[in-house]
């Protein structure tokens, strides 16, 4: 399918090649000329389905107002360029039998890389995740609508209002369709006047509104047309806007450019229903992304710095380009939380601002007194600080109804598949408690789940800052977590004195940061570097420029020499001494514990964590300041511990390992390591084993000499055991502190797959 998908772009990629002779210094224009064969393409598939006998299809789509004029003008300007490859690329289509939707899909895969002569394509998801293009398979919406329309009916004669914000082709309508066809026995004539759609792709929205016309008469298709608007619905514009501008915005990335909002009185309707799988993304402007296949010497720097002095280079280079930047740039720059206002979009607006909260925010507000929403978004929403306030407002309003936790390990939609979402299901028709499961991994699976009812009490006990959702894998570990959090304090009671932070930001802070080591700077250590108990883990050393500083670089592990040693990380991000003399002032502490920023639940080990004495870190690292030395080693000891380190799976909300995420954690208190037991003769209460055995791990690190001299006599000697065993050992004691029984333990144990066999101590 790919190969028929590029042949398709390869016929229409050659008119554009035609059309500019070698010129494409004007991108934005080509951009245009693209867009619009594009949207021939499909307009010439759509309209074979409505006018089979048709002479001239594109003239009866344009009377038809599903096609715009301004479009029709175009192809008969440019008709004796575009006849034949719109013709070849139908003919292409037709041998590859796939649908219109998939081809949509595929073809904003694929970019022009405007660096060469003729153009060429390349794939690439820029386009794709610009417009939040991943659309919902028909199973799993099926699936989705069966579970979130349960408990309402649907009449024949019926007047229903069912709206999707995001709605693209239409997936969610041509689900419900079928749903209601089979439960109800209502046909597809009698219900395809109660849909209402908005999308940000025009081209997508003629696929959405031909997918349902096609089932019924002529005379009911413009009020169906009607129902929908192309723009973005998370901006308000009180302008009249032409529709040959809005498809310029659209095919030139200004996606946020205020031109392609609807009016204010569009959303004072109300909806019986709100559907929808809408973009999953941050609102924030790429540049790097926006540059590839346009400008490599931009795209491929990685720091903010040497990007914006190429960027400034562009004024005189190339100002087309410069110019039609800065709009990007800035329409972005309006997305923030301090710039944006939304009649409807209130709660959702805190720090980045993220297109799902805000799609499930104003489909919410938008339903009438007993209406349903059911949402496909990222996991974020209900597991995430950062959405706490839209998150606790739809709680304390007792509207959530179902929330379906899922893992992307079968690739429902093509994107990582550590990617974690949920099927969110809420109502104007108040509710006590929720149901909830997790662990989903395909639609079969949300038919048939088990849930478990879920309150807000319930969470606030779990998670008492934030209210939200344990990243938990299976039910029954949101009961583990109850009985936890009614057994230990949280973090934060037990380590009020904790001072947490993180210290250099390569791109905040880009203009003290070198790349070659110098006498005026220092090496700025990254999360790269450290393992469990081990700040010497990888280094840049004789690593190439290219790959030392390439996107996701990776560095390389540091082994042990013949004399048992392991040398220091060599660092490829410099900050400069007098920034960092200044900068340090806020941490008094000579020793730092840190950990890895950027982790996943499913690595082998979540936390990863070390003391080191107090350097630049970047934002990879997080860290954390305690006065007291013993405490500072228990919690190095804690953190690397497999119970601890099950708490942070389940509790962490993404792939960023915040203090948040910390403080909320049940831990054990001081009286809990008070308890004595015998371990290799030698009787000791539970914190002089984790101090001696932590201790005795930490020795290997010369940078530490002065912090474990002052442990000479409050610890004993292990002699003969592996590091592996004495990290096993920890393990044991802090199963004790837990008070976990071995059935429990053993339990927790199978969520490390990748941790030794041999767990008996």
């Amino acid at each position: 399918m790919i190969n028929s998908i590029y042949k398709i772009a390869e016929n229409l990629l050659y008119a554009t090649n035609c059309k500019f002779h070698g010129n494409y210094l004007n991108i934005p224009e080509i951009k245009i000329y693209w867009h619009n064969i594009v949207f021939l393409f499909i307009s010439e598939i759509n309209g074979r389905r409505l006018f089979r006998n048709s002479n001239n299809i594109f003239l009866d789509m344009t009377n038809a107002k599903l096609m715009p004029k301004f479009l029709y003008d175009f192809y008969i300007a440019n008709k004796d360029i575009l006849y034949d490859c719109i013709k070849a690329a139908v003919e292409e289509f037709d041998m590859a039998q796939i649908g219109v939707n998939v081809c949509r899909q595929e073809l904003l895969n694929i970019e022009i890389d405007f660096t060469h002569t003729p153009l060429k394509l390349f794939n690439d998801k820029n386009s794709r995740d610009n417009t939040g293009s991943y659309y919902t398979p028909e199973n799993l919406a099926i699936v989705v609508i069966k579970k979130a329309f349960s408990g309402y009916s649907f009449k024949k004669n019926g007047t229903y209002r069912i709206a999707d914000f995001s709605c693209g082709c239409g997936d969610f309508f041509l689900a419900i369709m079928t749903y209601i066809k089979d439960k109800y026995d209502i046909e597809y004539q009698d219900m395809v006047e109660w849909f209402y759609g908005v999308d940000i792709d025009p081209i997508a929205l003629q696929i959405c509104i031909v997918n349902l016309i096609e089932h019924t008469e002529k005379d009911k298709w413009a009020n169906i047309i009607s129902h929908f608007h192309f723009g973005n619905s998370l901006l308000i514009c009180e302008d009249i806007v032409s529709e040959e501008e809005k498809n310029k915005l659209f095919a030139t990335q200004r996606l946020y450019s205020t031109r392609l909002g609807l009016s204010s009185s569009f959303f004072s309707d109300e909806f019986d229903a709100v559907v929808g799988n809408p973009p999953w993304e941050k609102i924030r402007f790429e540049e790097r992304k926006f540059f590839k296949g346009i400008s490599n010497s931009i795209s491929e720097f990685p720091q903010k710095n040497m990007r914006d002095l190429e960027v400034r280079k562009l004024k005189d280079n190339w100002p087309v380009v410069y110019s039609w930047r800065n709009e990007v740039f800035l329409e972005y720059e309006a997305m923030t939380a301090a710039k944006y206002s939304h009649c409807k979009i209130i709660d959702s607006i805190a720090g980045e601002l993220n297109t799902y909260s805000m799609f499930t925010e104003l489909g919410y507000r938008m339903l009438s007194e007993t209406g349903v929403l059911a949402m496909v978004i990222k996991s974020t929403l209900v597991t995430a600080p950062v959405h706490q306030k839209l998150w606790t407002k739809l709680l304390s309003e007792k509207a959530v109804k179902a929330v379906y936790l899922f893992e992307n390990r079968d690739k429902i939609f093509n994107i990582d598949s550590r990617e974690q979402f949920i099927v969110f299901i809420a109502s104007k028709v108040r509710t006590g408690n929720f149901l909830f499961s997790t662990g989903l991994t395909n639609p079969d699976t949300l038919e048939n789940c088990d849930s478990i009812m879920l309150t807000a009490k319930d969470l606030h006990s779990i998670n008492p800052f934030t209210n939200t959702i344990p990243n938990v894998r299976r039910n029954n570990e949101i009961s583990f977590l109850k009985n936890a959090h009614n057994c230990f304090r949280l973090f934060s009671d037990i380590y009020p004195n904790c001072h947490f932070g993180r210290l250099i930001h390569l791109t905040a802070h880009a203009d003290f940061i070198d790349k070659q080591e110098s006498a005026e700077n220092i090496p700025i250590y990254e999360g790269k570097f450290i393992e469990q108990y081990d700040g010497r883990y990888a280094t840049f050393r004789d690593m190439p420029e290219y790959k030392k500083y390439a996107n996701k670089a990776t560095a390389t592990k540091i082994m042990i020499d013949k004399n048992g040693k392991k040398e220091l990380p060599k660092c490829r991000y410099f900050v400069h001494k007098e920034f960092w003399e200044k900068y340090k002032t806020q941490y008094k502490e000579d020793y730092s514990l840190c950990w890895r920023s950027l982790t996943s639940p499913t690595n082998r080990r979540t936390m990863l964590a070390m003391i080191l004495p107090t350097c630049p870190t970047c934002q990879s690292i997080q860290m954390l300041q305690i006065p007291d030395k013993e405490e500072l080693v228990m919690l190095l000891a804690l953190f690397n511990s497999i119970p601890f380190d099950y708490f942070v799976r389940i509790k962490m909300p993404g792939l960023d390992l915040t203090q948040s995420v910390i403080k909320q954690i049940p831990v054990p208190s001081n009286i809990d390591y008070q308890k004595k037991i015998v371990v290799n003769g030698i009787e000791a209460t539970l914190k002089k084993h984790i101090l001696s055995y932590t201790i005795s791990i930490l020795k290997e690190e010369e940078r530490l000499n002065t912090l474990i001299d002052y442990f000479k006599n409050k610890v004993y000697k292990i002699d003969g055991m592996s590091t592996v065993e004495k990290k096993k050992m920890i393990d044991f004691f802090l199963k004790e502190a837990y008070h976990l029984d071995d059935v429990s333990y053993n339990n927790i144990l199978l969520t490390f797959p990748k941790y030794q066999a041999d767990h008996t101590v």
